[in-house]
């Protein structure tokens, strides 16, 4: 048997497909260059007019809008709780601002007339004398080191509406280092907003109709009243509240400038309302006809439709 040779035979040579001779001067781009030069970059139009970002929030034109005014609103929201526990249905107001997007915002405390929230859970950052007198005023909880121990096992689920801290007690609750927990969740203590008290006692009694309110995204929400309460308690309530708002803009006016846009009132399951200021309705205009007494002249009438019936 001849040994075989080497080299492939010439009809191997003939079937195999050509290759190519790839020199270092020919090599292939890899893939991605490739891609990039075969394919045209596109230019992007320099005469498209971009829209410009805006710089407020957007406000409605109010020109046309249906308004109501509040005993209006007020009867309408009823009827849409009809059967609601009314006391823990709510009426709520928003007040629309015209405000800068990158402007300072509104953020404060109020008291109201009437209560709103009833169901007040307080606790006392306080030690010795005051945490006595704080639990007998009708604190939930008063101390220091068992609170901020309270705080950090707690992971933020805290049973209180609302942490006060007496002004002795207040470098302990810096040091405890527990205003990451409090600070998201709006309970902790701070002189800016009156929560670091001198009298815990009477702060827990002062404490009762007091909220605080800011604003998000030029807007005010909040509770103003219960269902039970009356169109005059309510009124009451939100001439307080509005009262505040305008003191909180006038306060801001050399910083920025807000306006009142639109106030809407609407309830816990009912739909929003626009208020037109106005507490009552305002009674319909009614025109008399001119003749004797502001009665009807029938004369003048029949002699009218005489003259169209001939024509």
């Amino acid at each position: 048997m001849p040994p075989k040779s080497p080299l492939p035979s010439a009809s191997i040579l003939l079937l195999a497909p050509l290759r190519p001779c790839y020199t270092p001067q020919n090599l292939p781009l890899p893939l991605h260059f490739r891609s990039y030069a075969s394919t045209p970059q596109k230019k992007s139009p320099t005469n498209v007019k971009r829209r410009p970002q805006r710089t407020s929030f957007r406000q409605y034109d109010l020109k046309d809008a249906t308004q109501f005014s509040l005993n209006e609103a007020v009867r309408y929201l009823r009827a849409f709780e009809v059967g609601q526990d009314p006391v823990s249905t709510k009426y709520e107001l928003a007040i629309k601002l015209h405000a800068m997007k990158n402007g300072p915002t509104i953020k404060t405390v109020v008291k109201l007339p009437k209560p709103v929230k009833t169901d007040i859970r307080v606790c006392v950052i306080a030690d010795g004398p005051a945490r006595e007198a704080a639990l007998k005023a009708g604190a939930m909880a008063a101390g220091t080191e068992e609170i901020f121990e309270q705080i950090k096992t707690s992971g933020g689920n805290l049973p209180y509406t609302h942490i006060l801290a007496h002004e002795p007690s207040y470098n302990l609750l810096l040091k405890a280092r527990v205003a990451p927990i409090l600070g998201p969740r709006g309970l902790m203590p701070s002189p800016k907003f009156g929560t670091v008290v001198t009298n815990p006692a009477n702060a827990i009694k002062e404490l009762t109709g007091k909220f605080d309110y800011r604003e998000r995204l030029g807007v005010i929400r909040t509770a103003i009243g219960q269902l039970a309460f009356t169109e005059e308690e309510l009124a009451k309530n939100i001439s307080a509240f509005m009262g505040s708002v305008k003191k909180e803009i006038a306060m801001l006016q050399g910083r920025t400038e807000k306006e009142i846009v639109e106030v809407v009132l609407s309830s816990t399951r009912g739909p929003g309302f626009s208020l037109s200021g106005a507490v009552k309705p305002e009674a319909p205009e009614v025109k008399k006809d001119s003749g004797s007494g502001g009665g009807i002249d029938l004369s003048a009438k029949i002699g009218e439709v005489k003259r169209r019936v001939s024509v």
